[in-house]
C-alpha cells in the first residue's frame, strides 16, 4: 500500500461520508439535535452569572464582592464550590449527549455501508442498547477532554513562565492529544457494533487505529477541502444574492454555510464508520455493501460475530496478513 494509494483511499472515503449523508438525511437531524442539547446544558452552566448580574443579593454561585484594601476597588466574587460543580456536571452531561449521537450516526452509517437501510430510529436504538457504557465514556472522555483543556490553558495563561519551558509544556500536551487521539478513535465503534466495553474498546481500537493511521489523516483532511469549497461557492452565491437583496443574501448565506457545516460534521462522524469497515475487512467500503458484508450486518443483532468471514479477512484484522 504506497503513500498515494493512502490518500486516493482517504479521498474516496471522504466523498463516501458525504454520499451516506445524502443517502440517510435523518443523520443530519441526529447531528442538529445533538448541537441543541450541547447549546442547553451551555445555556444551563451559563445562566446563574446571568442571574447574578441580576441581583445585589447573594448568590449561591458566586462569593460576595470585596474591596481591595489597597486600591479601594471592587474585587468580584470567586465561583462557589457549588458552581463548579455545576459547571462540571453540564459540561459531563454535554460529553453524554455528543457520544450517544455519534454513537447513532455511526450505529446509522454502518448499517448503510454494510448493505442495510436504516431509518431514523436505527441510530436511536441501537446508541439506547448501550447506554451503560455511552455515559461511563461520555463522563470519561469528558473528564479527560476538561483537564486537557485546563492545562492548556493554564499553560497559555502563564505569564511568569519563560517562552521556552512554555514552548515545550505546549508540545507535550500536543502530544498528549495526538495520542489520546488515537486511542479513542474507534472506541465508539468498538462499543456499539462490537458491544465491547471501554477497556477492551480502547485496546482493541487502538490496534485497528494502526492499520489506517494514513487513510485517517487523508480523510479528515478531504472531508476539510470539500467543506472549503462548499463554504467558498455559498458565499459566492451569497453575494450575487446580496446584490439584488441584502437581507436575502444574508439569509441564504446563512442558511448554505450553516446547512455545510452540519453536513460536514455529519461526514466526520459517518468516515470513522466506513473507516472502521476498512480496517475490519481491508476492502473499501461502498453504500452498496458489496464485498465487505458478513452474513449479519448488524453484529449487536448477530450470534455468530465474525464466524463466517474468510481466512484472509481474519488475518487482516488479527494484523498477520
Amino acid at each position: 500500500m504506497g503513500f498515494f494509494d493512502t490518500i486516493g483511499r482517504g479521498w474516496t472515503l471522504s466523498k463516501l461520508s458525504f454520499s451516506v449523508v445524502k443517502a440517510d438525511p435523518e443523520l443530519l437531524l441526529y447531528t442538529f439535535l445533538s448541537a441543541l442539547m450541547v447549546f442547553a446544558t451551555i445555556g444551563a452552566a451559563s445562566y446563574p452569572v446571568y442571574e447574578a448580574d441580576q441581583t445585589t443579593e447573594n448568590h449561591w454561585a458566586f462569593t460576595n464582592e470585596k474591596i481591595d484594601p489597597q486600591t479601594g476597588e471592587s474585587i468580584g466574587g470567586e465561583m462557589t464550590d457549588a458552581y463548579m460543580a455545576w459547571i462540571f456536571v453540564t459540561y459531563m452531561i454535554g460529553s453524554i449527549i455528543v457520544v450517544f449521537w455519534n454513537t447513532a450516526i455511526i450505529a446509522s452509517a454502518h448499517e448503510r455501508l454494510t448493505g442495510g437501510d436504516p431509518t431514523i430510529m436505527t441510530g436511536i436504538r441501537a446508541a439506547f442498547s448501550r447506554i451503560h457504557i455511552i455515559i461511563l465514556w461520555g463522563i470519561i472522555a469528558g473528564t479527560v477532554g476538561l483537564i486537557l483543556r485546563i492545562a492548556r490553558d493554564s499553560v497559555r495563561n502563564n505569564s511568569k513562565g519563560h517562552p521556552a519551558m512554555k514552548m515545550i509544556a505546549m508540545i507535550m500536551l500536543f502530544l498528549v492529544e495526538v495520542a489520546w487521539w488515537m486511542y479513542t478513535f474507534f472506541i465508539i465503534p468498538m462499543i456499539v457494533l462490537e458491544k465491547k466495553g471501554v477497556r477492551e474498546g480502547l485496546r482493541d481500537g487502538r490496534a485497528l487505529f494502526g492499520k489506517t493511521w494514513g487513510e485517517n489523516v487523508t480523510s479528515g483532511l478531504g472531508i476539510g477541502l470539500i467543506t472549503v469549497i462548499g463554504i467558498v461557492i455559498s458565499l459566492g452565491i451569497s453575494l450575487l444574492i446580496y446584490m439584488i437583496s441584502p437581507e436575502a443574501g444574508i439569509i441564504v448565506g446563512v442558511l448554505l454555510i450553516g446547512g455545510l457545516i452540519l453536513w460536514a460534521n455529519t461526514a466526520e462522524v459517518v468516515v470513522v464508520a466506513a473507516l472502521y469497515e476498512f480496517a475490519k475487512t481491508g476492502k473499501m467500503p461502498n453504500l452498496n455493501g458489496n464485498g465487505s458484508r458478513f452474513e449479519e450486518a448488524l453484529p449487536w443483532e448477530s450470534k455468530s460475530g465474525w464466524a463466517n468471514e474468510t481466512a484472509e479477512n481474519k488475518a487482516w484484522r488479527d494484523g498477520t496478513a
